[in-house]
């Protein structure tokens, strides 16, 4: 190789998750089984309020890198749900950090119920979103001029991808790989992993059970 000629770069990218009491387990190991499958372009790191280990819906705990407080890089933002989101949407130093977050990260992701600190937050205004559809109602009427979608899978709306519930975290993770990478490489992330990846977007097969009769 000559002097002139330059080794491609490779595509890198920071997750920063929120971790806040009661989140989901599978709205946070799903996605990060996609993202942890490809370590040369994601690097994964947690972020609590004070720095601190927290408990998930199910029992056991995740150990955060940082707290709130501590500055660092952020390229991708993924924000959980689970039944802790409720309380999440009252804490305004929660609130306050993703406001900031939002306007440094590259990408914001939500999955399920985390719809709602987005929403909250004011980062949904003027976007298209989806969310949990057996919480939809409850979410939907947080936040204002918010165009949400009662049957998509995920919704990825500028630089803002949100999705449906628990599992649907997964097919979120594939489409943001697919848009940082390429489409070949989700795909054989999912084989990887022997997930049947749903990436059709309107492909929501659960929603008629909950929001749409």
């Amino acid at each position: 190789m000559s002097e002139s000629q330059s080794v491609p770069s490779i595509p890198q990218f920071t997750i920063t998750v929120l971790l806040y009491d009661q989140f989901d387990l599978l709205e946070v190991s799903g996605p990060l089984e996609m993202f942890g499958t490809l370590p040369d372009h994601f690097d994964i790191q947690f972020v609590s309020q004070l720095g601190r280990p927290v408990a998930s819906r199910q029992g056991p705990k995740l150990v955060a890198d940082f707290s709130i407080y501590n500055s660092h890089k952020t390229d991708i933002l993924l924000v959980p749900g689970g039944e802790g989101a409720e309380q999440a949407i009252t804490n305004t130093l929660l609130i306050d950090w993703l406001q900031q977050q939002s306007s440094n990260a590259s990408y914001i992701c939500s999955v399920g119920t985390g719809a709602a600190l987005l929403a909250q937050a004011g980062i949904l205004k003027d976007k298209a979103a989806t969310t949990n559809k057996k919480r939809y109602r409850w979410v939907t009427g947080i936040g204002s001029d918010i165009n949400w979608y009662p049957v998509a899978r995920w919704v990825k709306d500028g630089r803002v991808f949100t999705s449906s519930g628990v599992s649907a975290g997964i097919d979120l993770s594939l489409a943001v790989i697919a848009q940082l990478l390429d489409e070949e490489t989700a795909r054989k992330t999912a084989i990887e992993a022997e997930y049947i990846w749903i990436n059709d977007p309107s492909d929501d097969p659960f929603a008629p059970l909950h929001v749409v009769h």
